[in-house]
């Protein structure tokens, strides 16, 4: 599936988009499943209400984790979010709202905890059907079918005792798929590419030579046995401009430890002097290198800045992402 789907000059994060689609279906479903049986709906709102409490909690909770950099650099709360701390601590938000909820409303336990494993039901049957059909993947294949069983007896069934049954069996799939995908999927290469050259998982990426800002002319291979973050970047591109501080912060604590950042400036769109200003505002200092004739950026198809491939000690692509990085999450891709 390509990280970004691009509509002129616009540019859709395709991970987003099919987190807002599955939302969307799963929202559909549940309410029609309950016009169906003409009620329910305050259960439906305290299931939705709970979401958007997590997904709100999991973005402003940046600001929590790293007070002094929101307050330095108030974009990072546009493009960054509080990862696996944040998301934690939205959950726990969302359970206390809903016992809160519960026990100042009518709404009945047992059928919000219907209503929620309906809305994951359907959520997880969309999300991993589509990761399963573009990414040819046995592991959302397998969870797709499962959650597509499960969703038909619930949407059809009217037994209480199997809806109660089947929410405990899908709590426990959806922690299953969770574990399982995060698992298998980060550890899965194809192998029928390995060793090959390209731009895919797994491939080995085209070597280049660039000049660096301090002089030197400097090739990727020669960081064969580190991790290399590759980034591709520009000076006006606000995006960037929140990454390249994050990046400094991550270089700082790990730059000694077989990790190395080689920035690569689209100077083909930017100039010198630009990206020069910008990485001494910035205090960097990992290779900053210029593309002047935008060759190499062509040949990693950077057409979306920022755009960052992560290289591992075999020197063979590990990860691609598309957009800005923070210190955490470059944590998170050496792991």
């Amino acid at each position: 599936m390509p990280e970004v789907i691009q509509l002129g000059t616009l540019h859709l994060n395709t991970q987003l988009l099919l987190l807002l689609l599955s939302g969307m279906f799963a929202y559909g479903v549940v309410h029609f499943k309950a016009k169906k049986e003409t009620k329910g709906y305050s259960e439906i709102n305290l299931v939705w209400n709970a979401a958007a409490l997590i997904l709100f909690i999991w973005k402003i909770s940046y600001f929590f984790l790293h007070p002094l950099l929101a307050i330095k650099h108030p974009s990072y709360l546009l493009y960054f979010s509080g990862g696996t701390p944040g998301l934690v601590l939205g959950t726990i938000a969302a359970g206390l709202y809903v016992l809160i909820a519960l026990s100042r409303t009518h709404a009945s336990a047992s059928s919000l905890l219907f209503t929620g494993t309906l809305s994951g039901t359907a959520f997880f049957m969309f999300y991993e059907g589509v990761h399963a059909f573009y990414e040819k993947s046995i592991v959302s294949a397998a969870f797709s079918t499962v959650s597509c069983g499960i969703f038909f007896v619930l949407l059809f069934m009217k037994n209480k005792r199997v809806h109660r049954l089947s929410s405990l069996v899908l709590a426990a799939l959806v922690l299953l798929s969770l574990a399982g995908t995060a698992t298998i999927e980060n550890k899965k290469l194809p192998a029928a590419e390995a060793g090959a050259s390209g731009l895919k998982r797994g491939n080995t990426p085209p070597d280049f030579r660039l000049n660096s800002m301090d002089g030197k002319t400097i090739s990727l291979s020669q960081y064969k046995g580190k991790t290399v973050f590759l980034n591709f970047w520009a000076s006006w591109c606000p995006p960037c401009q929140a990454e390249m501080p994050e990046m400094q912060r991550f270089y700082k604590e790990h730059g000694s430890k077989d990790v190395v950042i080689l920035a690569v400036n689209l100077t083909s769109e930017d100039s010198r002097e630009a990206a020069k200003t910008f990485a001494k505002k910035h205090h960097v200092t990992f290779p900053v290198l210029y593309d002047e004739k935008g060759k190499v950026g062509g040949k990693y198809h950077a057409f979306t800045l920022p755009t960052t491939y992560v290289i591992d000690k075999s020197g063979t692509i590990a990860q691609l992402h598309i957009g800005p990085l923070s210190a955490d999450m470059m944590e998170s891709l050496i792991q």
